[in-house]
């Protein structure tokens, strides 16, 4: 299922102005097919009377403790969340909120110790780790991914390089 949003300026920027009548060809390979909206019924009743909206409301708070509690890594300058959906900012010096050098290349180095603990997150390139966890994830699998994230900071923590910039950034007078 999917929908295509868009205000009246970028409208009238594709199909002309207000006075002329033009559709915006755009449109989906399953487009008002009934098997994708029988689907798509069927999901929405998993939401709601299989319980996934009610278990993704009710686990959101430990998934926020979980984010703040990795607040503590020596890596971590910011966590927050909304829902399920939730973010690191990792920093290499906590109090100024100084990113690192580009050229370290810590999302790669997050990226490849996060695929050896087994645990899937995005590694932005701004160095923001983002988070978007499943409906139907237990109590069980949040401490499992938690386990699984402080790990592979832990590990990004030991690469020289990034100790060598954590070293400078707190040796700069503030």
């Amino acid at each position: 299922m999917g929908a295509v949003l868009m205000s009246d300026e970028i409208y009238e920027g594709i199909a002309g102005s207000r006075t002329e009548s033009a559709a915006v060809g755009h449109g989906y390979t399953y487009s008002a097919h009934p098997v994708s909206a029988a689907i798509g019924l069927e999901v929405l009743k998993l939401y709601h009377e299989g319980g996934l909206l009610a278990n993704g409301q009710a686990l959101a708070p430990r998934f926020a403790a979980g984010l703040d509690a990795l607040r503590a890594h020596p890596l971590v300058g910011d966590a927050r969340s909304a829902g399920l959906l939730g973010a690191l900012e990792l920093v290499a010096d906590k109090g100024r909120k100084t990113r690192f050098d580009p050229a370290l290349n810590v999302p790669d180095k997050i990226a490849a110790a996060a695929y050896a603990n087994g645990v899937v997150f995005r590694a932005f390139g701004d160095g923001v780790l983002g988070f978007a966890p499943a409906l139907s994830f237990t109590a069980g699998e949040f401490d499992l991914m938690f386990e699984r994230v402080r790990q592979t900071l832990d590990d990004v923590l030991a690469d020289a390089g990034v100790q060598r910039a954590l070293d400078a950034a707190h040796a700069q007078p503030a």
